[in-house]
Order: structure tokens, then C-alpha cells, then sequence
């Protein structure tokens, strides 16, 4: 079932990015293919747009990417040998790394930024919750217990005075969060884009905290990366490096040509060309830097998600 579900996206994607100036897989035998998976998301523009350029075919690589509905499952994709490469949030990509699963990131993605702003907590417009302190003792809905919104949340809360470990937490998706809390079912949530500006624009969600901005971490953090198992990056490491090279410069382009890339996203995930054009888009790292990473690593052994604390160089493929 999983690996029909994977066929058929990546053949969607193969008549998506071949254009008449492309070449079929059988025309060029000499190409290393890396099967990405991910779930759907706005930081997926380097991707495409390198797909659309021909960058990964000039790089000797025959790209393909799937869908997956959650993180999650581009984790275990990626541990089972399902694909290659994955992309997806830091946090359990660092409890996978502490419990000594051997992935290791290979190119940086979504990069925080408080001017560009892709997710946060909200609650109903009129909940009587104003502050992060109010929220102790509530439902919270987030996407997994222990993601670094989640944990950015409790070390606001904690680093007013209050007690995070209050917090009760439900497992939703960021699309859901709206109609829960409006059915009374939790009483703030993660949202993200493009629903996060949807919905607040017509009313449904009151802004509360950003759980990524200060108070939560001390600086700007790396949200998501690209990631492999280490033997196969072990493996392939000339393709695997021409990989990295080509997301990071797909990504300096894509940060400076929103009008250019965003296309490419909306059609790829069948979104509305008007709903992609007014949410809100990331930014992508052009280079890994460990102290992006740390804090990540940091709060998640102060909160138990993992044992202990590790060097987030060792996280990074050289």
C-alpha cells in the first residue's frame, strides 16, 4: 500500500518536470537517481525549481520526489529504504539521532523568521486566554508531542514563571486546529500556512504567540532539513554532495524569487493559485550551522524528548 502510494506521486511528479527541453529517465542512463520524500510544504520551492531547471540533471542527478501526509512517515520511509532522502522537522529527526537511529542531515531547509512568519499558536477570537501564562492547564493541539513548536511553547511558558508541564496536548493536524478549537474540542493550536492567514483574515483564529520567537529559543532556528541514513550517505557521497550544493543554491534563488517559485509549489500540491499568492513563505537556508541546530537539541533533553544533549556537528553529514 505504502509503496504504491509513493509510486504514484513520484510518476505525478515526472509529468510535472519534464518540459519538452527535458529528458526521460531511459534517455539518460547516467544519471545517479535519489528518491526524495516529504510531506507537502512551502519550503519544498528549491526543490522544484532545480527540478524545473534541469539543476539536478546539469549536477549528474535523476531527482524524484514523493508525498507524504506527515513527517512521520517520511521517517520511516527513509529508515525502511523506501527512499533515499527525506525532508522534514528537526525534532524527530533529533530523537531519532539520540536514540541512535544513524540519520543524519545532508542540506538545510526552512529557516525561522520572524518577519516571515509561517506557523503559530492561536486560539478563538474571543477566548479569554491572552497570554502564554493562561494557557496552563488547557488542551493544546499541536502536530506531535515533543516538535520544537511544542517545545518552544513550554520554555516561553516556563521562562514567564509558569508550569509547562500543565500543558495537555492532542495530536492534530495544522489544517484541523481551526474547527477544534471552534467546536470547543481544544482550547488553543498550531497553525500553519496557508490556512494560518486564511483563517485569520476571515476572523476564525486570534493570533497568540509565536512559539518559535524569542523566549522560546534564544536565537533563530533551522526548522527543517534534508536527511539520509548515514550508510547511504556513506555510500553515495559524491551524489549526495552534489545533492546538498544544488538545494542550497536552488535555495538563494528561491528566497529573492517568491513570484517565480511559488507557482511551482501551488501546482505541484494542487493549491489554489490565489491562496498560495497571499499565505506567507519560507525562507531556506543556503548553509548548515550548528548553533541553528542546538537549541533544538537543547530543549529537547531539558524536556525529555531525548536522554541527553549531543553536539549538533555530530548531526551534520560532512
Amino acid at each position: 500500500m505504502y509503496r504504491s502510494f509513493v509510486r504514484i506521486i513520484a510518476v505525478a511528479f515526472a509529468s510535472f518536470v519534464l518540459t519538452p527541453g527535458s529528458m526521460a529517465v531511459g534517455q539518460t542512463p547516467s544519471l545517479t537517481p535519489i528518491r526524495v520524500i516529504s510531506a507537502p510544504s512551502d519550503d519544498l520551492r528549491p526543490l522544484l525549481y532545480a527540478q524545473k531547471e534541469g539543476l539536478f540533471r546539469r549536477a549528474g542527478l535523476d531527482v524524484t520526489l514523493a508525498l507524504a501526509s506527515t513527517g512521520a512517515l517520511t521517517t520511516q520511509a527513509v529508515i525502511a529504504g523506501e527512499m533515499d532522502v527525506g525532508k522534514s522537522s528537526l525534532a524527530p529527526l533529533v530523537t531519532a539521532h539520540a536514540r541512535g537511529l544513524p540519520l543524519v542531515l545532508i542540506a538545510p531547509s526552512l529557516m525561522y523568521s520572524a518577519k516571515k512568519r509561517t506557523s503559530a499558536l492561536v486560539v478563538a477570537p474571543r477566548s479569554p486566554i491572552r497570554s502564554p501564562l493562561d494557557l496552563q492547564g488547557k488542551v493544546i493541539g499541536a502536530t506531535a508531542l515533543g516538535d520544537i513548536t511544542s517545545l518552544g511553547l513550554r520554555a516561553i511558558i516556563d521562562g514567564l514563571g509558569g508550569d509547562s508541564s500543565t500543558l495537555r496536548w492532542v495530536e492534530l493536524p495544522t489544517s484541523a486546529v481551526t474547527a477544534a478549537i471552534d467546536q470547543g474540542r481544544i482550547d488553543a493550536g498550531l497553525v500553519a500556512e496557508p490556512s494560518l492567514s486564511q483563517d485569520m483574515k476571515s476572523g476564525k483564529i486570534r493570533f497568540l504567540v509565536d512559539m518559535l520567537g524569542p523566549g522560546g529559543y534564544p536565537r533563530p532556528i533551522l526548522e527543517t532539513a534534508y536527511y539520509a541514513m548515514r550508510q547511504y550517505v556513506e555510500k553515495n557521497h559524491d551524489a549526495v554532495t552534489r545533492f546538498a550544493r544544488v538545494i542550497m543554491q536552488a535555495a538563494a534563488y528561491s528566497n529573492s524569487h517568491e513570484a517565480e517559485t511559488v507557482p511551482l509549489y501551488a501546482a505541484f500540491v494542487h493549491l489554489d493559485p490565489q491562496v498560495a499568492a497571499q499565505m506567507r513563505h519560507t525562507v531556506s537556508a543556503t548553509r548548515f550551522d550548528p548553533s541553528e541546530i542546538q537549541p533544538v537539541i537543547d530543549l529537547a533533553a531539558k524536556y525529555g524528548t531525548i536522554p541527553h544533549v549531543f553536539d549538533a556537528r555530530d548531526f551534520i553529514a560532512q
